[in-house]
């Protein structure tokens, strides 16, 4: 029985250290997960112990998050793949038995439903433990870059038309569906006439303003009729909704009312908040000024870079000045790092109150100098100049299409602001710990050397 013990002992210790030998156990080495699992509350079943046995733990729950980001692929996939890989298995910390499955195709989107409710409040603390994981393998964490971007949300390309229209379908799908289970006839208000109106509208080669302008007075009417149709059979009839459902139809009334401003209101009047998405309220447009995208629909992220390794500074749904956070990034370097002598941005971010700052602080900047200079200093002035634009322009500006392109920050396919901020967050850390992985692997191999 002992010998048995130990030869099955033997086993799983060899095949852990095969596992480690893979890119997949270099990544794995790269991720602190028992300090991460330690910032984030365990779930109660794992504190009170009942319940069934859930597949994976909370460091298991983290590991799924990663792996997804590092293979960019659905979650489903994923199942898929833990379910026949052992070393994914390893990865995430679950041993299946010989044609043993697990059938839920939605644990990984659960998981970070669970991880996206606690992760925002506590984005500091966990990106400092990642920090002060990543720092032996990190150089020069004195020199820091700022920039910013948008990680754009998964939703089609929003128009007045498509916004009013999709309100119009939600609304008479409900009423129709209540009808029907009060066993009352079909509501007769000319929605095919409608829909024939939308679809001539929309294949349409070209569309002028105004018919398109025409066509969103007609949608608003037609929207605030079945919205009146729908609350006098809500209230003779007393309907109750889910908390989903009525969630959705206040966002129908808050676009209506956004809609009817712009349409028959002031004609430069500026609608805060606007709702560009049904399915994702908080999505704001944000105003990049790119020539190819001048409007992008996502997260604004202000981006702190030290020695290639990325974190977030502030992340928000709604447009921000990023000037304004140009000090803040130096104080976050400061409480991961130390230290913060030098300091790259973008030309926007040379402001005069950014520029005091850093000059009190005895931060050298790359920003363009006001006034004269000295000769003596200038030479090795505009020489650092260069090295931190260089340092700025290629690697943090390359970092973030390695992110979009690599680790699935292309398009956020969360479906809820928490665990859209989720899945920024994991996507940019997996881009950090792979680049870890590299160092360390790279160390290990001086180290046989020497």
């Amino acid at each position: 029985m002992n010998r048995s013990t130990n030869l099955l002992f033997s086993y799983k210790e060899l095949l852990h250290e095969k596992f480690l030998e893979t890119d997949l156990g270099a990544l794995y080495l790269a991720i602190p997960f028992d300090e991460l699992a330690k910032q984030i509350p365990s779930p109660k079943h794992e504190v009170s112990g009942r319940g069934c046995k859930p597949w994976f733990s909370l460091k298991g729950g983290i590991a799924l998050q990663f792996l997804k980001h590092y293979l960019g692929i659905s979650d489903e996939m994923l199942v898929e793949r833990i379910n026949t890989d052992w070393s994914m298995q390893i990865f995430c910390e679950v041993s299946l038995k010989p044609g043993e499955r697990i059938e839920d195709k939605n644990i990984v989107s659960s998981w970070r439903v669970y991880i996206g409710k606690h992760l925002p409040d506590m984005m500091e603390e966990v990106q400092r433990v990642m920090a002060v994981h990543f720092k032996p393998y990190m150089s020069d964490t004195q020199i820091g870059s700022q920039d910013a971007t948008c990680y754009e949300s998964g939703i089609r390309y929003p128009t007045d038309i498509k916004l009013l229209w999709e309100c119009c379908e939600k609304v008479y799908e409900l009423m129709q569906r209540e009808r029907k289970r009060l066993k009352l006839r079909p509501s007769r208000c000319n929605f095919g006439k409608k829909h024939q109106l939308y679809l001539s509208y929309a294949k349409r080669r070209k569309k002028s303003k105004r018919k398109e302008k025409k066509l969103c007075k007609q949608l608003l009417k037609f929207l605030n009729r079945l919205m009146n149709l729908y609350n006098e059979l809500s209230h003779k009839h007393g309907i109750v909704l889910s908390k989903g459902k009525d969630l959705r139809l206040k966002t129908i009334a808050k676009v209506y009312e956004q809609q009817h401003r712009k349409a028959y209101g002031e004609k430069d009047e500026k609608i805060k908040d606007r709702i560009v998405s049904l399915y994702k309220p908080y999505v704001r447009p944000i105003v990049r000024g790119k020539e190819t995208k001048p409007v992008e629909f996502g997260a604004k992220v202000n981006k702190l870079q030290v020695d290639g390794i990325s974190f977030i500074e502030h992340l928000s749904f709604d447009a921000f000045n990023e000037t304004t956070r140009y000090k803040a990034g130096i104080r976050l370097q400061r409480q991961l790092f130390g230290k913060c002598t030098h300091q790259s941005a973008d030309a926007i971010y040379a402001t005069n109150a950014n520029r005091k700052y850093a000059h009190e602080q005895g931060i050298q900047t790359n920003f363009i100098p006001k006034g004269r200079q000295k000769t003596e200093y200038r030479e090795q002035a505009e020489q650092m100049r260069g090295i931190l634009n260089k340092q700025r322009s290629t690697v943090l500006e390359g970092s973030f299409g390695n992110e979009k392109n690599h680790y699935l920050l292309q398009k956020s396919r969360a479906r809820t602001k928490a665990t859209d901020i989720c899945w920024i967050f994991f996507g940019m850390m997996t881009a950090n710990c792979s680049i870890i992985a590299q160092r360390m692997e790279k160390q290990k191999q001086q180290a046989r050397a020497a």
